[in-house]
């Protein structure tokens, strides 16, 4: 008896868990939300309102129809996974139904409405409801061939004659304009009421939101005539949709380059956007096409496969205030922005807004990518000024292609580089009688070369090296230096100080460039002398040489004196003369 106990016990237990594990929600809960953790399949249909985390051990199957009744979010960590197989659907219960305009008046491209009036009979009052806070006023319905008609209010009503075909009802507004939330149509069979997009429609974009959000850094499978129905798809890993169908959940938003979506033998309809994927610059897609037998099959002629965005692209410089310009074309036309790099030598080219479309993948299977230029406007420091004659920094000639890169370093582009080779005091050390004398000036010999690839004008200053007070040296020392040149530089350092003293040369770094005071983008940077020893010589001989000065002074001065009296003395005796001949003169008379 007790080894039956034991047997019905076991077979309990067994019983037990096989039915456990025959539920859907079959991981553990946490805090409310279904975790999985592990390899899980869900074959029964069921409703749920929590929250789902596959972990990157967990691997979800599912077979069956799940209906998310509240608003809810999927989570997929980094390996974890996904599947939808064998007719499988996932459904939002609450979805975007509405529907708005893409703004098109042409009647090819114009938004539409099917109406099922074939399979009614007499006439049909048709009443358009407009969604919530966006009435109809100013928004025109077209009826088949007959001249627009004005709408207004949130409600509009409009009467179709009996007709063997279905009716095409055409909108036109302002922008998205109208916004259509439903259509009742009232007859003689009774009142049916639609949601917007539950009828066929035409160059419309949905509008509302949808209650399940797929947040995926994973996989996300869709095969074997399976559905996504109002979801979010937010992705930064793997989605793979085969033989499936994804119904008013786009755009599928692509967030890294590293994503990768691959859809062939499928069917895409229903988005907020004017495309159905919107993806970063180098994330892949690989999209079916008639070529080889996979194409994908999309809902109207005027809402792309995909768009690639960049966001907050940046241009990096070396120094503060570049002036450049971005030129070239895009997918939606002309490009040409100007902007200045900032105080970090940093600059975000956008154009408008916080990103700008890269490359659409156009509804009739073509694509169009960007392809521009950068251009320098201008680049000046002080070592190019416009009055040195030196050309502009950066790039030349617009011969920098704007790619797609997050960040494009141009540090470092057509710059000068300057470096120290040399900085010697020119003593002759054969002279045994050579003193170097306080008071006097020496001659220092600079050679700086140019190892970049641009010309630089620059300036250096030098200090006593032991002491750090500014040197003698006759003030600035200017250099022009030509890219690959080396200059040789001679200049004086009188120092009145005796002692034991080198001398310590800095070039002056443009104040343009970034953190310009431990900047070493331009190069430059200092060297110093050898020691010196400067002495003060003192002369106890008799120093005949101020005499001599002060005699020969003296003796000018004293030359002047003589000429200058002789001359007056000069004067007076002719003065004396010319009296006495007058007088002579009168005495005769």
């Amino acid at each position: 008896m007790d080894n039956i106990l034991k047997m019905k016990t076991g077979i309990a237990s067994m019983l037990l868990i096989l039915v456990f594990f025959s539920v859907p929600v079959v991981a553990d809960n946490h805090q409310g939300d279904i975790i999985i953790d592990e390899i899980v399949e869900w074959t029964t249909d069921q409703e749920i309102n929590k929250n789902i985390h596959i972990t990157s051990n967990g691997k979800l199957t599912i077979s069956s129809s799940i209906t998310f009744s509240s608003s809810s979010t999927i989570v997929i960590d980094e390996g974890g996974e996904m599947k939808l197989i064998g007719s499988s659907e996932l459904i939002s219960e609450k979805r975007a139904t509405s529907l708005e305009t893409l703004g098109m008046i042409d009647e090819v491209n114009r938004s539409k409405i099917i109406i099922p009036s074939s399979i009614h009979s007499g006439e049909i009052n048709v009443i358009i409801n407009a969604e919530e806070g966006y009435p109809l006023d100013g928004s025109n319905v077209y009826v088949g061939d007959m001249e627009p008609i004005l709408m207004s209010g949130m409600n509009f009503s409009l009467n179709i004659p009996e007709s063997q075909e279905d009716t095409i009802l055409g909108f036109t507004g302002y922008g998205k304009f109208p916004i259509i939330k439903s259509i009742i149509l009232e007859t003689d069979n009774g009142d049916f009421e639609y949601k917007a997009n539950e009828l066929p429609y035409q160059n419309m974009l949905l509008n509302g939101e949808n209650g399940l959000t797929i947040n995926s850094a994973g996989k996300i499978e869709v095969i074997e005539n399976s559905t996504l129905h109002g979801v979010n798809i937010i992705s930064s890993g793997e989605i793979i949709v085969k033989e499936g169908f994804i119904r008013d959940s786009c755009p599928m938003i692509l967030t890294t380059d590293s994503s990768s979506l691959i859809i062939e033998n499928s069917e895409i309809s229903g988005s907020k956007e004017d495309h159905y994927v919107q993806a970063q610059p180098f994330s892949n897609i690989e999209w079916g096409s008639s070529e080889d037998g996979t194409t994908v099959a999309i809902k109207g002629d005027l809402i792309d496969r995909w768009e690639r965005i960049i966001s907050n692209q940046i241009i990096i410089f070396d120094s503060v205030g570049v002036h450049f310009s971005i030129i070239g074309t895009g997918p939606n036309g002309a490009l040409n922005i100007t902007s200045y790099s900032g105080p970090d030598g940093k600059s975000v080219i956008n154009d408008g807004g916080d990103s700008r479309t890269i490359e659409i993948g156009w509804a009739n299977g073509e694509i169009t990518t960007e392809e521009a230029v950068i251009s320098i406007i201008e680049y000046r420091t002080a070592w190019n000024t416009e009055s040195s004659g030196i050309i502009n920094y950066g790039p030349q000639g617009g011969d920098i292609e704007l790619t797609w890169e997050k960040e494009i370093d141009l540090t470092g582009n057509n710059i000068p580089d300057i470096e120290w080779v040399s900085l010697t005091a020119n003593i002759d050390n054969s002279d045994s009688e050579n003193e170097i004398r306080t008071g006097v000036t020496q001659q220092i010999s600079a050679v700086l070369a140019n190892r970049g690839s641009a010309s630089a004008n620059l300036f250096f200053d030098c200090d006593v090296t032991e002491t750090g007070m500014a040197a003698d040296i006759g003030g600035y020392q200017n250099v022009n230096i030509d890219a690959g040149e080396e200059v040789e530089v001679f200049f004086g350092w009188r120092n009145s100080e005796p002692g034991t003293f080198s001398l310590t040369c800095e070039v002056l770094t443009p104040t343009q460039l970034v953190d310009y005071e431990n900047s070493q983008a331009f190069g430059g940077g200092n060297m110093s002398t050898q020691s010196i020893i400067w002495e003060e010589i003192n002369d106890d001989s008799f120093n005949m040489i101020p005499i001599f000065i002060v005699i020969i002074i003296v003796m000018i001065s004293g030359g002047v004196y003589l000429v200058h009296n002789l001359s007056r003395n000069a004067e007076q005796t002719a003065e004396i003369l010319e009296n006495y001949n007058k007088s002579t003169e009168n005495e005769e008379d």
